[in-house]
């Protein structure tokens, strides 16, 4: 589908806003884990320690389905220049 020239902002994909929810969830539970590390608090649990792979595996999620959609694009912007 090509881009049309309207000015209505496009939403982004489903995945594309979970990967992007599961990373600033990421985020925060690194700075809930992060914060009192410095202050001298060096035992935190370990489903914290966990909870901070929210972020990495967000980021990895939001890319990835992101260059999936942009190819499957190209494909079919692709197919229509050529006629196939």
């Amino acid at each position: 589908m090509p881009r049309t020239s309207d000015s209505s902002p496009r939403r982004l994909p489903l995945p594309v806003r979970v990967g992007l929810a599961l990373f600033a969830a990421g985020l925060a539970f690194i700075a809930v884990d992060v914060v009192p590390f410095f202050l001298g608090d060096h035992n935190r649990p370990l489903w914290l320690n966990l909870a901070c792979l929210l972020a990495p595996l967000g980021f990895a999620i939001a890319i990835g389905s992101t260059l999936l959609r942009a190819r499957s694009e190209q494909r079919s912007v692709l197919r229509e220049v050529t006629g196939a």
